[in-house]
């Protein structure tokens, strides 16, 4: 089948009149001259690919609020500039505060020594 179709060619490229074969020489000529364009998508996929990924990994790692483990003076400074002294003083004992919210409650320390 091969042979039949480039035997089938060749008879026709024999027989080509003198125009049509002009023409195509001058499209050959103008096919081959032009500049080739950069095909870029070899090098997009992987760069976005990348982009994405590293895009992914900051929303995940980057924390969005200060973790629990921070201390509750953190910027504190900031605050006692702006303060009154009352602010001031509750502000030297937050270690004390942070120690009476983890306390149970006077209802809750009442029910605990009725039940027992």
């Amino acid at each position: 089948m091969a042979a039949h179709a480039h035997a089938l060619f060749a008879s026709a490229s024999e027989h080509i009149d003198g125009d049509t074969l002009r023409r195509l020489r001058v499209a050959r000529v103008a096919a081959l001259s032009a500049p080739r364009r950069r095909n870029l998508l070899p090098v997009l996929v992987p760069a976005g690919a990348l982009a994405a990924a590293a895009l992914a990994l900051a929303v995940v790692w980057h924390p969005l609020r200060a973790p629990a483990s921070a201390p509750a003076t953190a910027g504190a400074g900031a605050l006692l500039a702006s303060a009154d002294s009352n602010e001031v003083d509750m502000a030297q004992n937050l270690d004390f505060y942070d120690w009476l919210a983890t306390q149970p409650q006077p209802a809750q320390a009442a029910q605990a020594t009725s039940v027992q």
